[in-house]
């Protein structure tokens, strides 16, 4: 973790270093064993909630990639649903078409009862489309605000953990040698 490295030195500071040589140093210097047992303690406490913070903080980023990834997967199935309603909408234009003619009233342009059908379709089949993407999107962006939520949240443990720490070492400290 990322303050292990300052137990050794705190060690050494207070009269640490080996069993003799911290008694020795400690008798000497007015610091009690408990004293410094005490002050180890706070250092311990105070990197393991620091490390718990930054622990959370890399929870949260990762949860954060997820729900960009699931955003994104999102918009991709409404892509494909909006392209699969445009094509349905084509194929009932198509039959539209192909039971004017094959009744003999007439298929084309000259038909102006299936025009108005065939465009209202055409009309129904891109609006179905278009609310499907809608809705996908929609989705993504809710996932992708949440994910910016959880970064935010992460940011957060870290800093009141480093700052928590800070205070719980001070706070220790205080009580040791004070």
């Amino acid at each position: 973790m990322a303050g292990l490295p300052l137990i050794g030195p705190l060690i050494t500071a207070l009269g640490g270093g080996g069993a003799a040589a911290g008694a020795g140093a400690a008798a000497s210097s007015g610091i009690t064993l408990g004293q410094t047992l005490s002050a180890i303690g706070t250092g311990v406490g105070a990197v393991g909630t620091v490390a718990a913070g930054s622990a959370a903080n890399q929870s949260a980023k990762f949860e954060a990639q997820q729900l960009e990834q699931k955003a994104a997967e999102e918009r991709a199935a409404a892509q494909r649903e909006a392209q699969q309603k445009r094509r349905e909408g084509q194929l009932i234009q198509s039959r539209q078409q192909a039971l004017a003619a094959a009744s003999g009233a007439g298929a084309g342009t000259d038909a102006p009862t299936i025009v108005k059908l065939m465009t209202d379709t055409a009309g129904a089949a891109d609006f179905n489309a278009r609310t499907v993407g809608f809705g996908g999107e929609s989705r993504a962006r809710g996932l992708l605000d949440s994910a910016k939520g959880r970064r935010a949240s992460g940011r957060a443990s870290l800093l009141g953990s480093t700052i928590g720490g800070f205070g719980q070492a001070a706070r220790g400290f205080g009580r040791a040698f004070g």
